[in-house]
């Protein structure tokens, strides 16, 4: 259930509301128009153009399934370290995706995938902060 700083008061059979529909829907029709933005900017800029500043959407699924079962399967690796829901082939020649994205996998040339980020700070915390920040934050990993 989608729930964004709402207050409840009608519900329909399944708890869903009629925002909840909308909120989904403009979500996704912003991921779906997304990729289009990108190609108009960068073909204004190759032709010169000024292109104006957008803002990125950066949705954090902390908690969330490993990289080895959704984006870097290591099918080749020992089997303590490979994905354990196997793997699909992109479209794109030497890249595949967790076994559970064959959809996906369809679409992988107008994606990006990033399957290397290093940093020093061992603990979750200061690693997520490093991520979502830029800047180290030891103290993030005491509470």
């Amino acid at each position: 259930m989608l729930k964004l700083w709402n207050s409840r008061r009608g519900f329909n059979c399944d708890g869903s509301t009629r925002r909840d529909f909308l909120k989904v829907g403009a979500l996704g029709m912003g991921a779906f128009l997304l990729p289009d933005l990108l190609r108009a900017r960068a073909r204004a800029a190759a032709d010169g153009k000024p292109a104006k500043g957008s803002s990125v959407i950066w949705l954090w699924l902390g908690g969330g399934p490993t990289h080895v079962e959704t984006f870097d399967p290591k099918m080749s690796a020992p089997a303590e370290y490979r994905s354990t829901v196997g793997a699909v082939k992109t479209n794109v020649p030497g890249i595949e995706l967790g076994g559970v994205f064959p959809k996906m996998a369809q679409v992988a040339d107008k994606m990006a995938f990033v399957r290397s980020f290093a940093h020093t700070n061992s603990g979750h915390g200061g690693g997520t902060h490093w991520v979502m920040t830029g800047y180290d934050f030891p103290p993030a990993d005491n509470n």
